[in-house]
């Protein structure tokens, strides 16, 4: 074993100059070898050096910590209250919502510039956000038209009377609150062999500051997509309007 020379001509083995294993302990900068002592430690040093290396592992991470608590909350989309009873005759086809890339991540996207997204990491989207709109989509046209009979994803062509895609563009909330749709719609004929009716929607809103109220920012959120669904009726009624309700099966 190496051995370093004392002024006194006697050596300390080179192991006491080692460290202690991920901790950083320098052995030989604690104490020297001694009679009666463990490693080179007097018995009476252990008491203050245990101390020391307790205080030493908190700070350096060697220690046992507890795993932090998780503050991720999760929010999905919600449709509009109901106002009206009944059901009519309309039967539509409502097919997969399409979605940017960015709008792909399970954290909930913050505008923070034309071109800059960012994500709230405790903000998290229960569910798919094209399933979720296209779920909450469903539902509000249930409700506005009214009917009973929204086919989602895939149907008969002979069940529906029209069928409705929606490809969104954006759809989030800025970091001052101020929400944003952007969406391209089409509404064809059974079969998708005509184009009933098709244009763009530019819709806004103004809602919570998202990083302090996240839930407020997904009412936002809700709120769009209910003024979305508003004027997809509009169209809807129009598109179909003077065509016979296929016979419900």
């Amino acid at each position: 074993m190496a051995r370093f020379s004392r002024r006194d001509n006697s050596a300390i083995p080179a192991a006491a100059h080692l460290r202690m294993a991920g901790c950083g302990f320098p052995l030989a900068a604690l104490s020297r070898r001694r009679s009666g002592s463990v490693f080179g430690f007097r018995f009476s040093d252990w008491p203050l050096l245990l101390l020391a290396f307790a205080a030493f592992a908190g700070l350096t991470g060697c220690g046992v910590l507890k795993p932090a608590k998780s503050t991720a909350r999760y929010y999905v989309l919600t449709p509009v209250a109901a106002t009206q009873t009944g059901s009519g005759s309309l039967a539509v086809g409502l097919g997969q919502v399409k979605l940017p890339a960015y709008l792909f991540n399970t954290s909930v996207a913050v505008r923070k510039g034309t071109n800059e997204i960012e994500y709230l990491p405790s903000a998290l989207w229960a569910e798919r956000l094209n399933t979720g709109f296209q779920r909450v989509l469903a539902a509000n046209l249930a409700l506005a038209l009214p009917t009973d009979r929204i086919h989602l994803s895939a149907w008969q062509k002979d069940a529906v009377a029209a069928e409705v895609y929606v490809t969104l563009e954006q759809f989030d909330v800025d970091s001052a609150g101020r929400g944003q749709l952007i969406a391209r719609w089409r509404i064809l004929s059974p079969g998708g062999e005509k184009t009933l009716k098709s244009g763009e929607s530019r819709l806004t809103r103004l809602g919570p500051d998202p990083e302090t109220n996240p839930s407020g920012a997904i009412a936002t959120l809700s709120e769009l997509l209910a003024d979305f669904s508003h004027d997809l009726v509009k169209s809807l009624r129009e598109a179909t309007s003077g065509q016979v309700a296929p016979v419900s099966k």
